[in-house]
């Protein structure tokens, strides 16, 4: 497989998080031995050098972890996978994957080669919460059997967080890419966790102690109503993605020079037009 040409149907992002390159030299592309629950794959995974990234065949893990249904769309390009307990949506060209109604980041996307779709291994075990090992010494990846499935959507994320989340990414992001939109929940959820500030999603985007702190909250933008993809940025920065760490701190590409945070904080990331602080 090392040789063969991958189809990557979503850019590689190299983010924060992402799964470190192991200290054994594997090389890109190198075929990985795959196990899951117990059973021993013909289906081989693969080694994504890019990123660090362990990919294995998304239908054939599937099957062995007790799917009872992998149906692809080529009308949504996507594929879906069933079983008691579990309904799985896996879209080829975005940065996530969803399992009863909660999201999980995927921003490697997915690989296609020969007909055969393939997942990060971390991606695939959270939506069967199975646990997962990989030994680059002996090329093998092991996934366990499914245990404890994703608590339903509906009953995971808090209506209230949704629903600031979603419009303070929207007012603050909404022109930008799915990931910088992560990017501003990410600042959010930091602040939540922040003993320097309020400990709520709504207290913190009205937080004006020391001055206010995201405009939309008093600019009214906040009221706009979200985008369809603002709402899933928001539930993936609820679910505690990581994409520009641990910033607090955030502002327009064209502000940094002369905003309070360009002035007085170390800058952390660039996403898309939002300059990001620590």
């Amino acid at each position: 497989m090392g040789k063969k040409v991958f189809i990557l149907l979503l850019a590689v992002c190299l983010l924060a998080g992402v799964t470190a390159l192991p200290a054994f030299a594997v090389e890109e592309g190198t075929e990985l031995s795959v196990t899951a629950g117990g059973e021993a794959l013909g289906a081989a995974g693969f080694f994504r050098g890019s990123d660090g990234r362990v990919m294995v065949p998304l239908r054939a893990v599937s099957d062995a972890l007790g799917a009872q249904e992998v149906l692809w769309d080529p009308a949504d390009n996507s594929a879906t996978v069933t079983l008691p307990g579990l309904s799985l949506y896996v879209p080829f060209c975005k940065y996530w994957i969803r399992a009863n109604d909660r999201y999980f980041f995927n921003p490697g996307g997915v690989y296609i080669e020969d007909g055969v779709s393939y997942l990060p291994v971390e991606a695939l075990a959270w939506a069967f919460g199975a646990e997962h090992t990989y030994a680059p010494e002996t090329g093998s990846v092991v996934i366990s059997k499914p245990g404890e499935f994703p608590e339903p959507g509906g009953t995971f994320y808090n209506s209230e967080d949704v629903y600031w989340m979603s419009h303070i990414i929207y007012a603050e992001a909404g022109a930008e890419s799915l990931l910088s939109m992560v990017a501003v929940g990410n600042v959010v959820m930091n602040r939540v966790a922040d003993s320097a500030f309020p400990d709520t999603v709504e207290a913190v985007i009205f937080d004006r102690r020391f001055g206010i702190q995201f405009s939309p909250a008093y600019s009214g933008g906040i009221y706009m109503t979200p985008s369809e993809e603002s709402v899933i940025a928001a539930k993936l920065a609820l679910e505690g993605t990581k994409v520009v760490g641990d910033s607090l701190f955030f502002a327009a590409e064209y502000m940094a020079k002369t905003c309070w945070a360009g002035l007085n904080r170390p800058m952390t990331y660039i996403v898309g037009t939002i300059v990001f602080y620590g």
